[in-house]
């Protein structure tokens, strides 16, 4: 266990709430950051193993919104649970990360933010891949890319199926925000096209399609029923083309190619000499950078980088995608 644990951190003191896979996760990391007070879960043999584990309280759900020594609530719950986690939270007056989804329709998204601007406490997204190291190398390289003419991204892999949530809601808002964070606007159009397979109305594998201004394209596949896994971002510009691969090891992940197309006699053709670069990365944890910045916007007052406002423009694009594949049902 690291010596860090429970040191005397300047850190504002934090409770997990909700400890599955990936809640244990954010317990180990902000407990190596020494900002771990306590932990929660309906399921207390679990809660109680990891409070053991990292010597903090596991308390109930009550006594996380009321203790008066958590500063600031980490809720890795259901997606259904979301909306009243985080509403109790903010109520309370307690800072509030929140794991994607942040909410399952925009109407509670939109709750939350206002709350959150009412009580004047930080919320955050937990769009993870926007800390990622591979990401923010790719956003410096934009530049070298040139006009972006498209993005496509896809998260495959097979199951785990949830019964609360579609693959779209569970997968697609990874790609959605960086994609955003890419293009810096809403896109005009979302057109979905996807197959349920498992449950009538929710769909197990699912294509987005994104349109935006000057001709920019995006798409985004998710899918649990992949029988291998994939998580790639293909950035194309006139210039250059960058793949962040995921799944490849740290000196392979950011991969640059320029000089991939030429004009001949006024047409585009593929260059078969174009140049291939690996990019240097600094290898880091994502999720620990993540954490990181969500203590360090509760400390310094800061908005997050993916606010509670980033959650809703992804939230809106999710919700319209489910509504327009409703709407082609119906008719």
């Amino acid at each position: 266990m690291s010596n860090i644990l429970n040191s005397n951190s300047s850190f504002p003191r934090v409770a997990v709430l909700g400890c599955g896979a990936w809640g244990t996760n954010l317990v180990r990391n902000f407990a190596e950051l020494g900002a771990l007070a306590a932990v929660c879960d309906n399921n207390t043999e679990k809660a109680d193993a990891l409070a053991s584990h990292y010597h903090v309280p596991s308390l109930t759900e009550d006594q996380v919104f009321s203790a008066p020594f958590i500063e600031a609530i980490v809720i890795a719950s259901l997606a259904p649970l979301h909306i009243s986690h985080a509403e109790k939270a903010l109520q309370a007056g307690k800072h509030v990360y929140i794991e994607k989804p942040m909410a399952l329709t925009v109407k509670d998204a939109q709750i939350i933010c206002s709350l959150a601007k009412e009580t004047n406490r930080i919320l955050m997204v937990g769009h993870i891949l926007n800390y990622h190291p591979a990401f923010i190398k790719l956003k410096e390289l934009l530049p070298e890319l040139g006009s972006l003419k498209h993005i496509y991204a896809n998260r495959l892999a097979l199951g785990r199926f949830r019964r609360q949530e579609s693959v779209l809601w569970d997968l697609a808002p990874h790609d959605i925000s960086i994609i955003l964070s890419l293009v810096n606007e809403m896109p005009l159009t979302v057109s979905p096209t996807w197959h349920s397979f498992i449950m009538p109305d929710k769909p197990a594998s699912a294509l987005l399609n994104l349109t935006f201004s000057k001709g920019l394209t995006a798409h985004i596949h998710v899918s649990w029923l992949s029988p291998f896994k994939e998580q790639k971002l293909v950035v194309i510009g006139e210039k250059g083309i960058a793949v962040f691969d995921d799944r490849k090891p740290w000196a392979e992940k950011l991969v640059l190619s320029k000089e991939c197309y030429r004009w001949h006699e006024g047409q585009i053709e593929a260059n078969d000499q174009f140049q291939t670069q690996s990019i240097p990365l600094t290898e880091a944890e994502p999720l620990k950078n993540e954490c990181l910045h969500f203590l360090t916007s509760v400390q310094t007052g800061t908005p997050p980088l993916t606010s509670g406002e980033e959650g809703l423009r992804v939230t809106h694009i999710l919700e319209t995608a489910e509504q327009t594949l409703h709407q082609r049902k119906v008719a």
